[in-house]
């Protein structure tokens, strides 16, 4: 429905650990397509799966100041923005840095877990006790970003590290998916499909939620049978 996709993703890695990454530039405005892309380009230019929160953190700072210092220079893009949302993936540790709406999630043997907070109005009034998770999940602010990277010098950056458990699956997406398929739906699908069918199936199900926005999907897996594959549209 929209005439251009500001999504952009990473995956990068390989046996020993993924570094990934969606970002989901800010819509309405100019640059967004160029503020994700950007901002995935430093991220993977700066991190390793290995690597620990400090330099995840600066690796999200690097992003923001680029973003930042591109839509300064240039008056067409002034202002320009994007979500993001970063995973470390080793068979230790899940490490994630996180600024905007995009989100991580695992899904472990007792269901699914959201890793990231979102920065919205909408989010923020919802924590605060003045919307109900239901009223939230439909107010006109919820796409109204609090915090993004990009539009200003600087931004703070949400960080967590979780133990890797085995059996662990890691997806990270754009608003597109989450704000056209609720959470226990999401749960429902990948219980019953893994690896490319599993995100194909998610794309599906938010296409036929009415699917107003890009849709971004990444799934990590520790399953040979299965191919870690990213799939945005």
């Amino acid at each position: 429905m929209r005439p251009q996709n500001q999504d952009e993703y990473l995956i990068s890695g390989g046996p020993g650990g993924y570094v990934v990454a969606v970002a989901d530039g800010i819509g309405g405005t100019h640059g967004g397509r160029e503020a994700s892309v950007m901002a995935v380009e430093v991220v993977a230019q700066w991190l390793k799966p290995e690597d620990d929160l400090e330099r995840l953190r600066q690796a999200v700072e690097a992003a923001n100041r680029r973003v930042f210092e591109v839509g300064q220079a240039r008056p067409d893009l002034q202002g320009m923005g994007t979500t993001l949302t970063v995973c470390l993936i080793t068979a230790a540790w899940v490490r994630v840095a996180h600024v905007g709406d995009s989100r991580a999630y695992r899904l472990t043997a007792e269901g699914l877990e959201r890793l990231t907070t979102d920065h919205s109005v909408a989010a923020e009034m919802e924590r605060s006790g003045s919307l109900s998770p239901q009223e939230a999940a439909h107010h006109p602010q919820r796409h109204v970003l609090t915090r993004a990277v990009g539009p200003l010098p600087s931004v703070p950056v949400d960080l967590g590290q979780w133990p890797r458990r085995s059996g662990d699956r890691i997806l990270v997406c754009s608003d597109g998916l989450v704000n056209a398929v609720p959470e226990p739906a999401i749960c429902q699908v990948l219980a019953h499909r893994r690896g490319q069918a599993g995100v194909e199936a998610l794309i599906q199900a938010a296409l036929e939620g009415g699917g107003e926005d890009n849709i971004t999907v990444v799934l990590v897996e520790e399953d040979d049978q299965a191919r870690e594959v990213p799939h945005g549209r």
